[in-house]
């Protein structure tokens, strides 16, 4: 007969890349970000009416899909029914306590996915272009602004990049991925050389 071990060892969630990151030049910088909370807000069906008056945090959610607001937390909608939001000062149980206050009786699903992601940032000038060399979206300025983020794929894996300033971009990645995603960074970053 097979026995069942008395204690059940418990999984952490680790990225096989580590904080940190690595400078190519004075206009080009990859990063791996600290952890951060991570909380999804979905809606059943489209987000419903009165949507516009909620706020998580005392933040207004953003209206437009593809665009974010807010410090901390930054809330990102990247679908017509879905929110993310992201802290890096507040604990998961806090920011899902503010969700679930903010959504009242409304139907969602409120999920915390901070184990499962992994956050990397580009910095400089030659960000954009890094990121247009495994991505179908137009990265300048005028068509991906300030306030922007997507849902999409980058070198062939889903991801959700936000435009944080002029020359910053942060890209939520898969934690399993996360390595897969920070080397080809570097590649193409060395590409453009």
């Amino acid at each position: 007969s097979v026995s069942m071990p008395e204690k059940i060892a418990t999984l952490m969630a680790q990225s096989s890349v580590p904080a940190g990151g690595r400078v190519f030049s004075d206009t080009l910088r990859l990063t791996v970000l600290p952890a951060r909370t991570v909380i999804q807000l979905r809606f059943a069906g489209l987000a419903p009416k009165g949507i516009g008056t909620l706020k998580i945090a005392g933040r207004p959610v953003p209206q437009a899909i593809n665009t974010w607001s807010g410090d901390d937390p930054v809330i990102c909608r990247i679908a017509p029914d879905t929110w993310l939001l992201f802290s890096a000062l507040h604990e998961a149980p806090e920011l899902l306590d503010a969700v679930r206050t903010a959504c009242g009786k409304r139907l969602c699903a409120i999920t915390d996915l901070s184990d499962a992601y992994v956050t990397l940032a580009l910095d400089g000038a030659r960000a954009a272009s890094v990121l247009a060399r495994g991505c179908g979206i137009d990265f300048s300025a005028t068509a991906f602004g300030p306030n922007a983020c997507a849902r999409t794929r980058l070198a062939q894996l889903p991801v959700v990049v936000r435009r944080v300033t002029a020359e910053r971009f942060e890209c939520v990645v898969d934690r399993s991925a996360a390595q897969y995603v920070f080397d080809w960074m570097q590649d193409a970053a060395a590409g453009l050389d």
